[in-house]
């Protein structure tokens, strides 16, 4: 009889292990699927922190938000060294996030007797600059892109291959619109669109440039495809929705311990 009493307390803790890891799987999957949807450049681990997203930043914010705003960050991004086949590729942000730009591999040539390059992104009001077209608005900042060779000092003046730009886009009670897109100018004068993608839930755009000047995002006002934060933030329903299951995952995992503790 204990042999038999043994081998059914075997079983009984077995099912409740594997019960455990089923648990497990299903929460990992869950979060796994949520986490999958978001933009491929905004995928992070959840050890990052599941804080709200940062309010956008303006050079010139809309009058209920000049009480809050915060400076948008700009300035010198870390310089891409130069090899023999031009600049080693990277992706490079703003520290706000607010700006990235994705340098494939020889985009910028190789210079005579410089070992690197940088950029430099300078955060413009758009009221500054010519209209990126008629019926369209600027949403949130424009900003200005160069490149110097180092330690030459001298400007970057063509692309070989095209950059990958990634602006956020702001959206609140008054600045809406349906669609999104990039338009840059080398001058500042008048836009042209990039054929673009626009992420409504991440409220960024991505758009091919082939050269260095002025990027801003703009649309047609009208009604957005998504409700915006009240403070301007970007991506916070995203972001809560991932926490709620992080949170629901642990209170269902901790219950399932303390239930098999219990019957142990």
């Amino acid at each position: 009889m204990k042999g038999a009493e043994g081998r059914l307390v075997i079983a009984t803790s077995a099912r409740r292990t594997v019960a455990a890891g089923l648990v497990v799987i299903a929460a990992y999957l869950a979060l796994a699927a949520v986490s999958g949807r978001l933009s491929p450049l905004a995928r992070g681990p959840l050890l990052d922190g599941l804080g709200p997203a940062q309010p956008y930043r303006w050079v010139c914010p809309p009058p209920e938000l000049a009480s809050t705003n915060a400076t948008p960050s700009g300035g010198t991004l870390p310089p891409l060294r130069l090899g023999s086949g031009g600049a080693v590729g990277q992706a490079l942000l703003t520290t706000d996030d607010q700006v990235t730009l994705i340098v494939p591999n020889g985009a910028i040539r190789a210079h005579a007797g410089d070992r690197q390059v940088t950029f430099d992104v300078t955060p413009v009001c758009p009221a500054t600059l010519g209209t990126p077209g008629r019926g369209l608005v600027s949403f949130g900042n424009a900003y200005r892109l160069s490149a110097t060779y180092e330690p030459s000092g001298a400007k970057v003046t063509s692309i070989k291959t095209p950059l990958q730009a990634v602006l956020l886009y702001p959206v609140t009670v008054n600045l809406r619109a349906a669609s999104h897109s990039l338009y840059v100018s080398a001058d500042g004068a008048s836009g042209t669109k990039r054929q673009s993608t626009d992420d409504h839930i991440m409220q960024q755009v991505a758009a091919k440039i082939a050269g260095l000047g002025y990027v801003e995002v703009a649309g047609v006002p009208g009604a957005a495809s998504v409700t915006p934060a009240p403070t301007g933030t970007s991506g916070g329903t995203q972001t809560l929705k991932v926490a709620l299951l992080v949170v629901g995952a642990c209170v269902l995992l901790i219950g399932v311990g303390l239930l098999l503790r219990s019957r142990g």
